[in-house]
Parts: C-alpha cells; structure tokens; sequence
C-alpha cells in the first residue's frame, strides 16, 4: 500500500523532481527524489503527469506531482536551453 507524501508541511523535505531529456531518443522522463527514504524513481513524463502521482519504488511513498512542479521543470528547462545554445554558439 503506498504512503501519501505531505509536502504541505513547514520543515518536511519536499518531493524532488527532475527532467531527463535523452538525446537520442524522443523520450522525456521524469526522476523523483523521494522525501522519504531518498531513492531515485523514474516515469515517463506523460505517464507521472496523466497519474498526478509517482510512487517510490523502495518504500512506496506517493509523490503528487502538481502544476507548480511542471511550472518549475519548464522555467528550469528554458534556462537549461539557453545555457546550452551559449554553449553550441562558441
């Protein structure tokens, strides 16, 4: 049965996520850091978005995913874009 992470909480570690963009392929995952037990669990992007929820693969703590996260990974995203087309520039 899975746990249902708090992240409303003041002072309790936050689930982390994470974008993995793999070149070769037109595929995005999403890594989920869990607040838990710290293991690394990885879903395809739509999936974990369709779900609303990952669930950790060690001890099975649900992990909401939310709107504000998706926000997050695309503002990091745009930047990471940038910063990488400084780099194809030089």
């Amino acid at each position: 049965m899975a746990r249902l992470a708090d992240d409303s909480n003041e002072g309790k570690k936050r689930s982390a996520f994470f974008l993995v963009i793999r070149p070769h392929q037109a595929v995005a995952e999403l890594m989920a850091e869990c607040p838990s037990c710290g293991a690394m669990t990885s879903f395809a992007l739509e999936l974990a978005w369709r779900l609303g929820a990952v669930s950790c693969s060690e001890c099975h703590l649900l992990m909401r995913l939310v709107d504000d996260d998706i926000t997050a990974l695309r503002e990091r995203l745009i930047e990471a874009r940038m910063r990488i087309d400084g780099l194809a520039a030089r």
